[in-house]
């Protein structure tokens, strides 16, 4: 792959930290050359035919260049290949009709019954692997740092485009606000119903023994998912852990329940941050001890493969908290970590483009996204902005 990207070098797109740069079969006059940054979208090895890597080279000249232009370097492209044909609308979960649950539930299982295109290496894998494949690999480089926001809003876009192409969903792209169930009563919240039309189950009943006993979870054997097996990091039931150990007790940790990091006040403290690393210091827990935050807490109040800091720990099943999106549930929590980031955004002109990492971090709107075959690697540039191509979509709310 290495070779076949250097022999290549035609259909690459080179970025630069004030200028866009298209080597010569796709050189726009619009973007005069510079060598200050050599990012690169790779548009030669198309693994996703429902993809257009052209296109996504295209709408990264020019949101880099729009973004630079901001910045008194020159002005936007005459022609612009972020207009989007149609904006979708995210909607939070209970806001779809249950035809739309069942449609989005029904395309859900397509994904995970959809063969893959090779991105795990194993030809028995499913597409549904694939994405939590690209989820596992490089975890650390965009995790509790500046591309945390910016990748995940691309993966769980990559997740909700999949549906539409691979499987023939067109209803919206659901998130779950916790805010509205955050409490003692958090486990009653409708993502967690057991119909097996449109529930994503509950915290099931079979304690899990895939190593002869109880390691600290349970099979979630109702609602739409009952006894589903992804793949990775080895086949296994889908688990969940609805009484975490002590260190994440959902009750009370220090006098503070784990879902009040997570209710409404929490929100309201991250909306006031007054800058992007501001902003992702207190959406990712980067400031408290136990890193609780409306990201993390979520996923320490799953347990399971939602979670795997400790269960099965150390073991051949989960080494480290990767997999996480093996759970169907994972597409609705960062969806609403993006309404969250989005929200912000457009609270203010200056935050709709803002972006930067921890102090003294060298951190670009030229800095690739790495989504590990999951289409092509894409500048953060091209992330900030929801309603440009290839993202077309806004929320509701």
């Amino acid at each position: 792959m290495l070779l076949a990207s250097l022999v290549s070098l035609a259909s690459l797109t080179v970025f630069t930290l004030t200028q866009v740069h298209a080597l010569p079969a796709g050189t726009n006059s619009e973007y005069p050359s510079t060598l200050a940054c050599t990012a690169r979208v790779d548009t030669s090895n198309p693994l996703l035919p429902f993809l257009d890597y052209r296109r996504f080279g295209e709408a990264a000249d020019a949101a880099i260049a729009f973004l630079e232009g901001r910045n008194g370097a020159r002005k936007p492209a005459t022609q612009n290949p972020l207009r989007c044909d149609r904006i979708r609308v995210r909607k939070e979960w209970r806001k779809l009709t249950r035809k739309e649950q069942k449609a989005y539930i029904k395309a859900e299982k397509c994904l995970m019954k959809t063969k893959t295109f090779g991105l795990t290496g194993n030809s028995s894998h499913t597409f549904y692997d694939d994405l939590t494949n690209s989820h596992a690999q490089g975890f650390v480089r965009y995790h509790a740092g500046a591309k945390f926001l910016p990748w995940h809003r691309w993966f769980v876009w990559m997740h909700g485009y999949s549906l539409e192409k691979l499987c023939g969903y067109t209803g919206p792209v659901p998130y779950w606000d916790y805010t509205l169930d955050a409490g003692p009563d958090v486990y009653k919240a409708p993502v967690f119903s057991t119909d097996p039309e449109v529930g994503f189950g509950d915290g099931g009943s079979v304690p899990i023994n895939e190593l002869g006993g109880n390691a600290g979870g349970y099979i979630v054997d109702n609602g739409a998912f009952p006894n589903y097996r992804p793949n990775l990091p080895l086949p296994h039931y889908l688990v969940r852990n609805f009484t975490p150990d002590a260190l994440y007790n959902p009750d009370n940790r220090y006098g503070v329940g784990v879902s009040d990091t997570f209710n409404k006040t929490a929100r309201e403290r991250v909306m006031s941050a007054q800058s992007f690393w501001d902003f992702e210091t207190m959406i990712d827990g980067l400031d408290e001890p136990q890193f609780r935050s409306i990201h993390n807490s979520v996923h320490f109040l799953l347990g399971g493969d939602g979670q795997s800091f400790n269960w099965l720990q150390g073991t051949p099943w989960f080494g480290s908290q990767v997999f996480g999106a093996n759970d169907p549930i994972f597409y609705l929590h960062h969806g609403n970590v993006d309404h969250v980031w989005w929200e912000w955004q457009n609270k203010n002109e200056k935050f709709q483009y803002d972006f930067s990492g921890r102090p003294g971090a060298v951190d670009s709107i030229c800095d690739m996204l790495p989504l590990n075959n999951l289409g092509p690697d894409v500048p953060i540039g091209l992330a900030l902005k929801t309603e440009w191509y290839p993202q077309c979509y806004t929320y509701d709310e």
